[in-house]
């Protein structure tokens, strides 16, 4: 009988291994230009830039120069700072100004927790923004939601300037029909 409940605990201890190394992360360790940095530029995961909203087809994010910068987050946080409300508005306001654009609010976190929590953290983060922006007029029809967690730093390192600059909400505006 001791030999027989070894033998499952065994094969169910096996059976989960073998399926949570199949949900591991996805280009850990390399950037989607194969360049080995291990994070995605907001280029990489943008949509191509004539589909993008924005000057000149560019990309509208606070690391290309344009004016949606990312909202961030304080530690195991999803409450909007004050300092980064002006933030959410300028996207509201984008939105409110054209019915046709739809913005993704993507919620990252630091890689302290444990993945699990970090995808519902990122997710609270996301939904509080786009909380913020119905607040703000926008329609609940031009925004999506989606959770990272800590797959995608946007700067890789284990110090609190890469841990800060990790936690926070980044806008992917497009015009509607332009996603592939």
């Amino acid at each position: 009988m001791k030999r027989a409940l070894r033998f499952i605990f065994l094969i169910s201890l096996a059976a989960v291994l073998v399926l949570s190394t199949g949900c591991s992360r996805k280009n850990k360790g390399a950037g989607a230009e194969g360049d080995g940095t291990g994070t995605l530029s907001d280029e990489d995961l943008a949509l191509q830039n004539s589909q993008r909203w924005g000057d000149n087809g560019g990309i509208p994010n606070a690391q290309a120069g344009g004016q949606f910068g990312d909202v961030r987050f304080g530690y195991d946080s999803s409450s909007v700072d004050p300092g980064y409300q002006q933030n959410v508005r300028h996207v509201a306001d984008a939105l409110r100004a054209d019915p046709s654009l739809h913005v993704d609010v993507e919620g990252h976190c630091d890689s302290r927790g444990t993945s699990d929590y970090n995808m519902a953290l990122g997710e609270r983060r996301a939904k509080a923004v786009a909380r913020m922006l119905v607040d703000l007029g926008s329609s609940s029809a031009q925004i999506s939601t989606v959770s990272y967690g800590e797959e995608l730093p946007l700067v890789q390192g284990e110090s609190e300037d890469a841990y800060s600059q990790n936690r926070r909400a980044h806008f992917a505006v497009y015009k509607k029909g332009a996603r592939s």
